[in-house]
């Protein structure tokens, strides 16, 4: 790295130098901050912007400009990431000539099946420990070891030349063609004398040489296929996976498209005759494509992945929640008496449970540890991706607090009544647990008192009342009540539906009728109409002068203006701050008429009302 990209890196804040990763904070200047990087010529494997303050709130622009700079900024491969708390979006450089790609991850967990070192990157980047990554690796960590390793033309030269010892030719020697990643790590690393990692890096490096066909890079590709139902086909599948270039694939197309229909052959066909692959690496693909690449139409069948070889079964069963639902999974581990880790994931949530031989006896879904999360998967869990793998469990699941103290028999019992109770209290809110609620002055004290139950007509337990009090807390009109209990983290869907049935019953909590989104659009229809007429510099200051003055520094950060003067409303700012829908709204109506006062001094009443009318006529 040049000095120059030293000092102007440094300046700017964390960066991890060592991995040629640099981490900057989303602000006004963020475009002169990449331009300063750009003018260093030094290329980054990651650029990850953290916007976990301001949301996603900039333009388009902003996105084509960073999208400019990024070419003079990543190295092939390399990643230009904006990161969010809980969701990102990335620019990747996926070739030197061709367009930057645009990726969206709904949850961290997709950018570890994207690339696990990016996900290495933003976890530090998040301040998070590296153990914290193990939530989120069984379903990419399962199909990377069931993976076989090929070797290619030179790969079969090498071993048949071999006349020396070393570590690499001792893995060119164990790769069969037959074998998955997992028997080979059984094979060379139970003694102790090779770590898995070294395993790993030796067989990237063959990757790299040419040796063996590649492994790695396929494994986001069939993960992402898996967890859609999307269909693919061989082309995708090697181009996706790098097996064979890009203009390759397109001349073995255009072959095809220019040969006779009698003797035209498929194309995995056409690429084994032309020496693009062997036929072994074209079995493979085809099983993989049959596994991975089902569509949502053709729902896979729950079994246990095989290679021909019995001795190197691969122990897992992989699918997806709805096909089976979670208590009939929990119940066919458990008849199966098979012992190893179950890991459910849907988008960025996690299920984990610990089978001894059929016999539950750990489990953890984020904060909810023990009974409640068994509860918790089997009552609301819907959809995801499920992978059973026999393996050490973590250390995060292998603990006191994930015991189990009842039967899973009981606990889904528990589940199934939590479910009906559950359903019965969405019904009574208009989008059931997607719905937005708003407490109301509890000027009765209700809360700080004994709570009866209006059901059972009793005492509501003190930790229960509680949890009625933190729902009470949480809901500001702002917020989903799924977003309130995912928030919440150590609560659960029942506990939280639990108490929003005894909250609207003692009507400390309301449906909101304040709406942010057409005063919104009204105030954002005048702002453009004075900006015609006083220009954006103008416009803006009084914009800013206007914030402040109405609502101060602390609930200026709930509103956003982009580079044009357009306003929007930074909701997890404004969750930030305490603030509710309605002080929301009655916050940008008196920062509208604090606005209006300073436009006043620049145009002439007549026509500040008739923009005034205007706006309050909009639709």
């Amino acid at each position: 790295m040049t000095t120059e990209s030293r000092i102007i890196t440094d300046s700017l804040g964390p960066a991890h130098l060592e991995e040629n990763v640099c981490v900057l904070k989303y602000g006004p200047d963020l475009v002169s901050e990449l331009e300063g990087l750009a003018k260093s010529k030094h290329l980054f494997d990651t650029v990850i912007i953290n916007v976990t303050e301001v949301g996603f709130f900039f333009n388009a622009e902003l996105i084509v400009e960073a999208s400019g700079l990024a070419r003079n900024l990543l190295a092939l491969q390399g990643a230009m990431l904006f990161l969010k708390s809980d969701k990102a979006m990335a620019l990747v450089r996926e070739s030197l000539m061709g367009p930057l790609t645009f990726h969206i991850f709904e949850s961290h967990s997709e950018i570890f099946d994207h690339s696990p070192s990016l996900s290495k990157h933003v976890q530090r980047a998040m301040g998070q420990a590296a153990s914290t990554l193990e939530e989120s690796t069984d379903l990419s960590k399962q199909v990377l070891m069931s993976s076989v390793p090929v070797l290619t033309a030179l790969g079969m030269k090498l071993k048949g030349e071999m006349d020396r010892p070393g570590l690499r030719n001792r893995v060119i020697a164990v790769v069969d063609n037959y074998s998955p990643l997992s028997t080979l790590i059984s094979r060379m690393c139970a003694d102790g004398h090779l770590r898995e990692e070294d395993l790993f890096d030796q067989l990237k490096s063959l990757e790299q040489a040419g040796v063996i066909y590649p492994i790695f890079a396929k494994i986001p590709f069939l993960v992402n296929s898996f967890k859609n139902k999307t269909a693919f086909s061989l082309k995708d599948y090697f181009k996706e996976s790098r097996i064979i270039p890009g203009p390759q694939i397109d001349q073995v197309l255009l072959e095809l498209q220019n040969m006779p229909k009698s003797k035209r052959l498929n194309f995995g066909a056409m690429c084994v005759k032309g020496g693009l692959i062997n036929a072994r690496m074209l079995e493979i693909a085809i099983q993989d494509q049959a596994f991975y690449g089902q569509s949502s139409q053709e729902e896979r069948k729950v079994g246990k992945a095989q290679v021909p070889d019995q001795d190197a079964q691969v122990q897992a069963m992989m699918g997806h929640l709805g096909t089976t639902d979670p208590s009939n999974l929990l119940q066919n581990i458990a008849t199966n008496r098979d012992t190893g880790v179950l890991s459910v994931e849907y988008r960025d949530q996690h299920f984990r449970a610990l089978f001894d031989v059929g016999k539950l006896t750990h489990a953890k879904l984020g904060k909810v540890t023990g009974n409640r999360a068994v509860v918790e998967f089997a009552s609301s869990w819907k959809e995801g991706i499920y992978v059973f793998i026999h393996r050490t469990p973590p250390q995060d699941l292998n603990r006191d607090d994930c015991k189990l103290t009842r039967l899973v028999d009981k606990l889904l019992l528990d589940a199934a009544l939590a479910q009906d109770n559950t359903e019965v209290t969405w019904k009574k809110v208009p989008k059931g647990k997607d719905s937005v609620l708003e407490k109301v002055s509890d000027s009765k004290r209700i809360l700080s008192g004994e709570v009866i139950d209006p059901q059972e007509k009793k005492p509501i337990p003190a930790h229960e009342v509680a949890i009625m009090q933190r729902m009470w807390n949480s809901l500001d009109g702002l917020a989903s009540i799924a977003v309130v209990i995912r928030n919440c983290g150590d609560m659960t869907t029942y506990e939280a539906a639990q108490a929003i049935d005894r909250l609207l019953h003692y009507k400390l909590v309301v449906v909101p009728t304040s709406d942010i989104t057409a005063p919104l659009e009204k105030y954002n229809l005048m702002v453009r109409r004075v900006t015609e007429r006083i220009g954006v510099e103008r416009n803006l200051a009084f914009l800013r002068i206007a914030l402040k003055e109405s609502v101060g520094f602390g609930k200026a950060r709930s509103f956003e203006m982009g580079s044009q003067g357009e306003i929007g409303v930074n909701l997890a700012a404004a969750r930030q701050a305490g603030t509710s829908l309605t002080q929301l709204v009655k916050d940008l109506e008196n920062w509208q008429v604090k606005y209006i006062e300073y436009v006043s001094q620049e145009l002439e009443r007549g026509i500040i009302l008739s923009i005034i009318k205007e706006a309050h006529q909009a639709k």
